[in-house]
């Protein structure tokens, strides 16, 4: 209707026109014009009313927006869930802003029909490899570099300090197979040191490279069916994105099936994905579960990879190669980089970031704030383990939370906004958003920005990525995560629905939920669930849970359904259990089969029983193999049974490697080991090392280490220092010199402050003290304090 108005106007305009033009009256001619002026602004005034109003236009092919209501423990349909959260939000620093407090009623339309990761359909394997000589740096996930001379995105490769180590391992794991994974920043080089020496030290064999989303279980069969002549090399950088996504994704059976080819598995991970997932072996060698998530599950896969660090910041050494390359570029960066690493200022991260929140400004002085806002909300999309890239459609929609507060800054359009954002930049290297697909529909956040960005995802944004994922097993994979982040009510209601329905993965997040609020009946109840519907955890997790209630015979036989359901870290579990009953024939055949299959925790544990037996030659060896396959506890526990028989300098070289390595907690270790030579000097360096590291038993170690060389006075000293500056661990200390120098009364009385701190085997002191004054009575009152206080503490623990 609008249109007629338009049609009118102007017909009506012209018919005055072509009257005036045969008129020569003056005054009719300006009666004229100015009844034409009104009769032509009348309906453009209608018009613009008309064109003003707000309207809501539907998106042609979509369903009307619907709200849906949804609880725990209603159900309808296996896949339903909330398409209205109704939360009650205090997000307070979201990037810069403030949000008060309120209730947020979120309703959106439909999202976008799923789609893939990155590729349409199944793969088909038979035709999706390529020699790994050939293979291209950018496709395999490269980041592009500032532009050089000659308009090249890649710079020469720069020899890094690891190459070396990196070239060995991939040797080995080349002769039977293997799984190497090198860790590190985003933008420290990981992806291309792991590509140039693969394609240096295995360049004939057929590259095999998934996308997030492909079901790994597919291409595991395919090698095995079809194995190529040359071997085969898997692809998964930034592997985070191939954990915990149920069957489809990388499990320890499927790496085990990729290894039994012969395959080389060779990944990338970012660092605090890394420093997530590594976990150390407990006590009894890392077989126990009292409550195993998705985490400690991935963490015990990790343990299957040799892994390698690389440096964000590189070293001299690196530097000057960079320097003698000739390439503008290097010599640029090995000049200018300040504390920035190569790599990173190569591929322009800190520029990029710094380009992100400067875009946080009005349009008026160059800013881009609707453009801020859609990375920021792309980086949350990444944030949530999203798969499925977003869509220009699901960052428009998802913006809009990043947006208060900006209104002021005259945001420019939404189609400007994203162009902004998928720009590369001045320099030539990555845009804010780069593409997820060949089409350019799909764009990830640079993941320099990810890594950079540590406030908490909105609420909003987590359930805009549920309705935004490809199928249930990515669904359930976010909802993991929101429950890692603390919004469990909306894991729920993902979970539940699906769990009645017998989803193995749902059944299981739900045992771990009821567990973790310590409800062990429903815990036990969803294991079994999920262990009958195939769930590769729930057994072994329902056989701890089972162990920690002291019901062994019945985790006993938990664990053997495990070993024939074929899980890798049944055996040890087992064998783990059998140990602590001390049927330790029976152990030792468990964990010697747990090793033979592969598993990498079994090796050390058997070395522990072992020397626990005192077969301190087998322990040994079982050790070695420890080191051998990765197990980070390992070289220690050699270097404490090494000592433990006087081969010192054996020893020492162990513990070295240890804290050259990063283990900081055996700083302690050396220097014992130094004392019980006589190595005064150099006992007191490495106890000084720990004390500056935090080791809160090293100042200890130190002070006694004074009083057996007769240094009192030094030692006096140090404790009295340690006293005043509030640690308490210092007074019986200081109540042992001074014991040991026959000065009773002040003996006395720094070991009842020490009682009174709450230092147990300080009242063991006094009791000797006061035995060797004759002071019988009191000695016995102060050693039935110390047996009294000693066993609050054990029941305490128990």
């Amino acid at each position: 209707m609008r249109w007629v108005w338009v049609g009118g106007s102007a017909a009506v305009a012209c018919i005055g026109l072509a009257v005036a033009l045969f008129l020569s009256d003056l005054e009719t001619l300006s009666w004229i014009a100015g009844a034409g002026s009104f009769v032509i602004a009348v309906p453009s005034l209608v018009l613009a009313l008309l064109l003003a109003r707000p309207r809501s236009r539907p998106d042609p092919g979509r369903p009307a927006a619907r709200t849906t209501a949804n609880r725990i423990g209603s159900n309808s349909g296996a896949s339903q869930q909330a398409e209205t959260v109704n939360a009650a939000l205090s997000e307070v620093g979201r990037h810069g802003d403030t949000y008060s407090a309120e209730t947020i009623n979120i309703i959106r339309p439909p999202a976008d029909p799923p789609g893939p990761a990155l590729r349409e359909g199944a793969a088909d394997w038979a035709g999706m490899s390529t020699p790994m000589v050939e293979a291209d740096p950018r496709a395999l996930g490269v980041h592009p570099a500032r532009r050089g001379d000659d308009g090249g995105d890649l710079p020469p490769y720069v020899a890094r300090d690891v190459d070396a180590e990196l070239e060995g391992l991939l040797l080995r794991a080349g002769e039977r197979g293997g799984a190497v994974v090198v860790e590190g920043d985003s933008t420290a080089g990981k992806t291309r040191a792991l590509l140039h020496v693969l394609r240096r030290t295995l360049p004939h064999r057929r590259l095999y490279a998934p996308v997030p989303g492909d079901d790994l279980r597919e291409l595991a069969a395919h090698l095995a069916s079809s194995p190529p002549r040359e071997g085969a090399v898997v692809w998964l950088d930034d592997m985070n994105r191939f954990l915990g996504q149920g069957r489809r994704g990388l499990s320890e059976r499927v790496l085990g099936e990729f290894l039994r080819c012969g395959a080389v598995v060779a990944a990338t991970l970012r660092a605090e994905y890394a420093d997530a997932y590594r976990t150390t072996a407990s006590d009894g060698g890392g077989y126990r579960l009292e409550g195993r998530g998705r985490r400690e599950n991935d963490a015990a896969l990790l343990r299957r990879f040799i892994r390698v660090g690389l440096e964000r910041v590189w070293s001299d050494a690196e530097t000057e190669r960079a320097a003698e390359t000739g390439d503008g570029r290097l010599v640029e960066a090995a000049a200018h980089h300040g504390t920035h690493g190569i790599a990173e200022y190569l591929a322009a991260g800190p520029e990029l970031l710094r380009a992100w929140r400067d875009a946080r400004r009005s349009t008026a002085r160059g800013g881009h704030p609707r453009g801020y806002a859609v990375v920021a909300a792309a980086v949350d999309l990444d944030r949530t383990g999203l798969l499925t890239a977003p869509t220009p459609s699901l960052l428009e929609r998802t913006h809009q939370i990043y947006m208060a507060g900006l209104a002021a800054l005259r945001p420019e359009p939404f189609e400007q906004a994203l162009e902004w954002a998928c720009r590369p930049g001045d320099l030539g290297a990555s845009g804010l958003l780069v593409p997820a697909d060949d089409a350019g529909e799909r764009w990830w956040p640079f993941d320099y920005l990810v890594e950079a960005t540590a406030s908490p995802v909105p609420l909003s944004v987590w359930a805009a990525a549920l309705d935004h994922a490809a199928d249930d097993d990515e669904r359930l994979a976010i909802a993991d995560n929101a429950d890692d982040a603390g919004h469990r009510d909306l894991a729920a209601t993902v979970c539940e629905p699906l769990a009645r329905t017998g989803h193995p993965r749902a059944l299981f997040l739900m045992g771990y939920w009821a567990h973790d609020r310590g409800d062990l009946a429903e815990a036990e109840e969803w294991y079994r669930r999920a262990a009958d519907s195939g769930d590769p955890h729930a057994l072994l997790t329902l056989g701890s849970l089972l162990e920690h209630q002291d019901r062994r015979v019945e985790a006993e036989e938990v664990y053997l359904r495990a070993v024939e359901a074929g899980d890798l870290h049944a055996p040890g579990f087992l064998g783990q259990l059998l140990a602590d009953q001390e049927r330790f024939a029976e152990a030792e055949e468990w964990y010697q089969r747990a090793a033979d299959s592969g598993d990498p925790i079994a090796p050390y544990a058997l070395g522990r029983m072992l020397q626990d037996l005192r077969r301190l030659a087998e322990a040994e060896a079982w050790y070695r193999r420890a080191i051998d396959v990765g197990d980070t506890d390992a070289p220690t526990a050699l270097a404490h049974l090494l000592a433990e028989q006087g081969r010192h300098s054996e020893a020492e070289e162990w513990y070295r490697r240890a804290i050259d390595a990063g283990d900081t907690r055996h700083l302690i270790s050396l220097g014992n080991l130094f004392a019980d030579q006589g190595r005064f000097d150099d006992a007191e360096e490495w106890y000084l090392r720990a004390i500056d590291s935090g080791d809160k038993y090293a100042e200890s170690n130190l002070n006694l280490l004074f009083v057996r060389h007769g240094r009192f006075d030094k030692a006096e000293e140090r404790c009295r220092r340690a006293i005043d500056a509030g640690d308490t661990g210092a007074l019986s200390t200081l109540a042992h010199l001074l014991a040991e120098q026959g000065r009773h009364s002040e003996a006395e009385e720094w070991y009842r402050r020490a009682i009174d701190a709450g230092d147990a085997f300080a009242s063991y002191g006094l009791e000797r003290l006061l035995a060797e004054q004759g002071r019988r009575s009191e000695a016995e009152q102060a050693y039935r304090h110390a047996a009294d206080t000693a066993q609050e503490g054990e029941d305490g623990g128990s």
